[in-house]
């Protein structure tokens, strides 16, 4: 039989980076895909031979549905099968409550939510027809918990001077809160497809995209919060990952994986 084959959206960097690394590095073949070509190719030069050859690069918007169609169709071109589906892609909006718009709250749900449903419907049928297949969402501890703004001393202030409220992200809580309801849906519907459908919540972790925003002091916060006292190695999430995706949680769907360093324990 060929290598498993999975597609990890928003592969071009910080978590979905590492879990393409994690996948090529253990005989599974990956198509990794996200808006920026340029990320996508800093990925893979990140991956050495042999491993590289398990890799392929598509360049897409998971929030149109002819790229959708476009990165399945690429997947099964390159390597004759998908059974996989790591939707990680997710952005954010974060401003002061009462100056969130319309606009932006549309792009964070769009990508972080409706995109996990289509993308699970596009790679759904390949899945069935082989009575095999492993979907895992990527959620986030702020899918069942509010933010707490002193945890991240001045970085989101609680006030304002223009009396628009504390700095929220609300859009980015109600998406992640959708993900882990519709992994539960989906992990019904289409389990007697031999389909499993999982969540994954990251808490605390330090990526190159928040290193370089979040200051030494809400690091100090947040790594006091974390009854392991650290930040997560982004390997951590990326082997979580691989276990779902593996023959060994066969018998394992519709759960929230928590991978938090006991965070959401307090």
């Amino acid at each position: 039989m060929n290598p498993r084959a999975a597609i990890v959206t928003g592969g071009g960097s910080g978590l979905g980076r590492v879990m393409a690394q994690e996948f090529a590095a253990n005989g599974t073949s990956c198509l990794i895909t996200g808006r920026r070509l340029a990320s996508l190719e800093e990925t893979a030069a990140l991956i050495a031979e042999p491993d590289r050859s398990r890799l392929t690069l598509v360049q897409g918007d998971v929030t149109a549905e002819a790229d959708r169609r476009r990165i399945v169709k690429e997947c099964i071109a390159h390597f004759g099968r998908v059974d996989i589906l790591v939707n990680n892609a997710g952005t954010s909006f974060i401003a002061p409550l009462l100056a969130h718009q319309e606009k932006e709250w549309r792009e964070v749900m769009s990508t972080n939510l409706d995109s996990l449903f289509f993308m699970a419907k596009a790679t759904i049928p390949h899945m069935r027809d082989q009575n095999w297949g492993r979907i895992i969402n990527i959620a986030s501890v702020y899918s069942t918990l509010a933010m707490n703004n002193d945890y991240y001393g001045g970085l989101l202030p609680a006030t304002n001077k223009d009396g628009l409220g504390p700095t929220r992200q609300p859009a980015y809580h109600a998406s992640k809160g959708g993900v882990l309801n519709l992994t539960r849906d989906l992990a019904v519907a289409v389990a007697p497809w031999g389909i499993t459908v999982n969540a994954v919540s990251p808490g605390m972790f330090l990526t190159e995209q928040s290193d370089g925003i979040v200051n030494e002091e809400a690091k100090r916060a947040l790594q006091r919060m974390t009854p392991l006292g650290r930040f997560g190695d982004p390997r951590e999430v990326a082997h979580a990952v691989r276990f779902l995706a593996s023959e060994q949680s066969s018998f394992i769907t519709g759960i929230d994986l928590v991978v938090d360093g006991g965070w959401s324990l307090w």
